[in-house]
């Protein structure tokens, strides 16, 4: 669990740092504040939506990369929302065509890693991968049948079906 969640903050974050990066150095827009930054944000979260969890390229995947891509857009607007609103932190340093004391969330080089690598560990902790499932042990069980006394036969049928249950 730890390893999908760092797997996703760090897919999420070179996401965002790539959206981010066209915006401020690609296309010359280092400030989009109002609607150019949840324009960035949705992006940055439908983008990562599409390529965390499950390759979108599997077969019958696609429709779940759909979704969470549209779930991505609501959840880049409300992150962006939540962050211009209960934490626009100036900038205490300058950035190539940004001056200091500007809100970290009108700049596309860092809003748009923060919302993607959260949004992308979302998604990477609720991926449940096959391989996972055969590796913890949830696949199918092996049975055996050994040749015990009778005294411990009743143990071991209690034990096994306890185990079963969860117990």
């Amino acid at each position: 669990m730890f390893k999908r969640l760092v797997v996703g903050l760090i897919k999420g974050l070179v996401i965002g740092g790539a959206i981010g990066a066209a915006f401020h150095f690609g296309l010359g827009l280092p400030v989009l504040a109002g609607l150019g930054g949840y324009l960035v944000a949705m992006t940055a979260g439908a983008t990562a939506g599409v390529l965390n969890g499950k390759p979108p390229w599997r077969q019958a995947i696609w429709i779940e990369s759909v979704l969470k891509a549209v779930f991505g857009l609501g959840v880049g607007a409300l992150a962006f929302w939540a962050a211009s609103k209960y934490a626009p932190f100036a900038l205490p340093f300058e950035l190539p065509g940004v001056e200091a004391g500007t809100p970290w969330t009108s700049l596309p080089l860092l809003s748009a890693p923060a919302v993607a690598a959260l949004y992308g560990a979302f998604i990477e902790l609720d991926n449940t991968d096959e391989d996972d499932e055969a590796e913890g042990g949830s696949g199918k069980k092996v049975r055996a049948r050994v040749a015990i006394d009778e005294g411990e036969a009743a143990y071991a049928e209690d034990a096994a079906e306890s185990a079963e249950l969860g117990l």
